[in-house]
């Protein structure tokens, strides 16, 4: 074993005291700090609603390695036109607490001017990735509709209103043309393909014909405009249409989306207005939400829409609220019979099958004695004994259901006994 070597000068003592040290417990290069650079904002939309531009995001909550935030800055980049966000485009701070749904409206500018829009985070001097910019071509007011009414119906809460329908627009952003390129299909001034074995338009090189271009095209399958009820879950859009899978070794069918239409919109207490409950448009000026919570308060506005992608909408219509509550009756119980017994008649029935009833009303009809409720029982229990009926009387017997909301049931089939 070698001895034990030190440095010349160094006391034994002082090494001693430093062998016996403890370690940092780590392995390896010590971990970089934290950042508090903030992400990329969530649900970033940018439209035109009424007679402005709106942009709406969810502030982040926490930062890049997870540092939770209570504020954060919002810069929002605006521009008009071609003029490019960075160097000529305007900019907007909005102080926003985590979380928080910002929106900001700005300027509507003339019909037929392009107008674009980006936001990111900002925590200090750390910037956050900007979104993707997003774009518009400006379009006249869209008429709002009008007298929006809401009450409470067996399937949930029906919806009806007035207003013209919108007259669809085209608010895409058209790639521009450069000098010395090609023009892209469907940009202004790019001549139309035209349909298949059409001649090619004049000064347009004809096409070069492969074996498959002279193959023959499958029919293609008809596109029928499906609505989809408010609440339903969202299809995915898309300008041209969706395929639905009707299964295997059947060819899928597809689903022209509406390009205009109306959007129906909820919010329960004092929470804002979000997305629309359904992401295709109504056709219709009325629907029925079937997903509005009981025992909440919702409230509605309508919105018509000229154009989906991007989003072109009216202002908003007139808002209603209401109580959200079950109207519904349960069903009926069933199988009800008569039954004498030493102490009086027994009525039994078959229990209703919903899961929410509560008892059940038993009601009693005799000589010179009109229908009258004669006892309640509560749920789970199907007979009960009317020990107050008289011997060669016969009496007709029926029952009721009802749930926890109070709602009564029709009645069941009567049925008739005596006591002998």
């Amino acid at each position: 074993m070698r001895p034990f070597a030190r440095w010349p000068g160094t006391p034994l003592v002082a090494l001693s005291l430093v062998a016996a040290l403890p370690g940092c417990g780590h392995r390896g290069d010590p971990l970089p700090p934290l950042r508090h650079t903030p992400p990329g904002l969530a649900e970033f939309r940018f439209a035109q609603r009424g007679n402005a531009l709106e942009v709406s995001l969810l502030a982040p909550a926490a930062s890049v390695d997870g540092i939770a935030y209570e504020r954060v800055v919002v810069e929002i980049q605006y521009a008009e036109g071609e003029n490019d966000l960075d160097k000529a485009g305007s900019r907007r701070e909005v102080l926003a607490f985590a979380r928080q749904r910002v929106v900001e409206t700005l300027p509507l500018p003339a019909p037929g001017t392009i107008a674009r829009a980006a936001a990111r985070g900002l925590v200090g001097r750390e910037k956050g990735q900007r979104t993707l910019t997003m774009a518009l071509v400006a379009q006249p007011e869209v008429a709002a509709p009008s007298e929006l009414r809401a009450r409470l119906a067996a399937g949930g809460v029906r919806l009806d209103w007035s207003g013209d329908e919108p007259v669809p627009v085209d608010a895409a952003v058209k790639p521009p043309v450069r000098p010395g390129m090609p023009p892209v299909p469907g940009a202004p001034g790019a001549p139309h393909p035209g349909p298949p074995g059409s001649p090619p338009a004049a000064g347009a090189a004809p096409e070069p014909r492969t074996p498959e271009a002279e193959a023959p095209k499958p029919e293609a399958e008809p596109r029928s405009p499906e609505a989809q009820p408010a609440g339903a879950k969202a299809t995915p859009q898309a300008s041209a249409g969706t395929a639905e899978s009707a299964g295997p070794g059947t060819k899928p069918k597809v689903v022209e989306l509406r390009k205009a239409g109306f959007f129906l919109y909820r919010r329960l207490g004092t929470e804002s207005y979000r997305l629309p409950l359904s992401q295709q448009p109504l056709a219709e000026r009325h629907t029925t939400d079937a997903t509005a919570p009981e025992s909440a308060t919702a409230c509605y506005v309508v919105r018509a829409a000229a154009s989906v992608d991007p989003l072109v909408e009216s202002a908003a219509s007139n808002e209603v609220c209401v109580e959200v509550r079950d109207i519904e009756p349960p069903a009926s119980p069933g199988g009800l019979a008569v039954l004498p017994r030493e102490g009086g008649l027994e009525v039994v029935w078959t229990p209703s099958p919903e899961s929410d009833v509560a008892g059940y009303r038993v009601y009693r009809e005799g000589p010179a004695e009109p229908l009258r409720k004669v006892a309640d029982v509560e749920a789970g229990r199907s007979a009960w004994l009317d020990t107050s009926a008289r011997a060669g009387v016969v009496y007709l017997y029926t029952v009721t259901a009802l749930d926890r909301a109070g709602n009564e049931s029709p009645e069941a089939p009567k049925a008739e006994g005596s006591l002998p």
